[in-house]
């Protein structure tokens, strides 16, 4: 099955340098497919590439190899058809064609096919009636197996010779079979499908390093996210613990203490008053209070470990008092961890926090 409106332009070129127009292309295909050209018969040769017997994702790069070896062309171009766990390799002489190709409009851009490939597939012997000769075929499970042209019409020698070449093959019919005239089968995908990219070493390189940096940007604007999303929850704590401070009594003897002691009763305050805050969200309030953001904030059962800048060190000693006054933690351990630029405080979780009782 095929989408005429996505076939590109189909041309057929004779041996003697003439041109005839077989599909005009469809809509979308003249836009986005390169012409294909149909070399007729005499113009290409053909063999089978037997790479059944290699491993699986070798035999197309052995097939290719072989072509390139094995060209009858001093100057060759050249296809690969499957044909089962095979390949058939086909070969034209760039030298005799390319002036010819690029005669055609769009000649520069033009996909060479042979026309033999677009033909309807076959399960045994034939005969197909070409525009200028003969060609006899044998396929075997619809893969082309072998081929052999002739300008005359096959005779019962040129048959009898061509069958005796063909190894392991069917019994073959004594006299040539009837030719047959076909028309192009354009749901053929080795003749019509997009051609596959192939890369060199370095556009692969050059496609593996862009992949990369997509990569890297992707999880950069992730990170970029969880902290955007840390510092407003950071933000909104912090707003709402000066709006409890705000409306909240204060007795007298807090009043005439030390603005840091201030600073942690009044948080121990909103503490009470949330019932409750877990303790990630108590450390990231304690945080708060110092105009700090935790990039990585890790709550383990009965533990936590927050992540902060490096720069954020000259802090240290302050945040680890805070946060053994605050109740809620004991054995602060802060870590720095130079590789990564972080600042890491590890802390063990009470069970419950225990109220600050300020001293008088």
């Amino acid at each position: 099955m095929h989408l005429d409106f996505l076939l590109p332009r189909v041309d057929r070129l004779a041996a003697d340098g003439t041109t005839e127009v077989l599909h005009n292309g469809g809509l979308l295909g003249r836009l986005l497919r390169q012409p294909v050209t149909l070399l007729a018969r005499d113009l290409c040769s053909f063999a089978l590439f037997e790479a059944a017997n290699l491993p699986r994702h070798r035999r197309r790069q052995a097939a290719r190899l072989h072509a390139r070896l094995s060209a009858p062309y001093l100057h060759s171009g050249y296809t690969l058809a499957k044909s089962g766990g095979d390949y058939g390799l086909w070969w034209w002489d760039e030298e005799r064609l390319t002036p010819l190709v690029q005669a055609l409009p769009g000649g520069a851009k033009r996909v060479l096919v042979p026309e033999t490939l677009a033909q309807p597939k076959w399960q045994s012997w034939r005969i197909v009636r070409l525009r200028q000769g003969y060609e006899a075929q044998l396929w075997r499970n619809q893969s082309l197996i072998a081929t052999a042209f002739r300008r005359d019409r096959f005779d019962a020698p040129s048959w009898s010779a061509f069958v005796r070449l063909q190894r392991a093959a069917e019994e073959a019919p004594a006299l040539p079979p009837a030719p047959l005239d076909l028309p192009i089968a354009y749901s053929n995908r080795e003749a019509f499908a997009p051609p596959p990219i192939e890369l060199n070493r370095e556009q692969s390189a050059w496609l593996a390093g862009g992949a990369a940096a997509v990569a890297c940007l992707s999880l950069g604007a992730y990170f970029y996210g969880q902290g955007a999303t840390l510092a407003e929850d950071g933000l909104e704590l912090e707003q709402q613990t000066q709006a409890i401070r705000a409306s909240t009594p204060q007795p007298e003897a807090v009043r005439d203490m030390d603005t840091n002691q201030k600073t942690l009763i009044a948080y121990h305050q909103i503490e009470g008053r949330t019932n409750p805050l877990t303790s990630a969200g108590a450390a990231i309030g304690i945080l708060a209070l110092h105009e700090l953001t935790p990039d990585v904030v890790d709550a383990k059962d009965g533990s936590l470990s927050l992540t902060l800048k490096y720069q954020d060190l000259p802090l240290i000693e302050e945040l680890v008092e805070d946060f053994e006054t605050s109740g809620y933690f004991y054995e602060i351990t802060p870590r720095a961890d130079a590789a990564a630029k972080s600042l890491i405080l590890d802390m063990k979780v009470r069970e419950s926090a225990e109220p600050l009782v300020p001293e008088t």
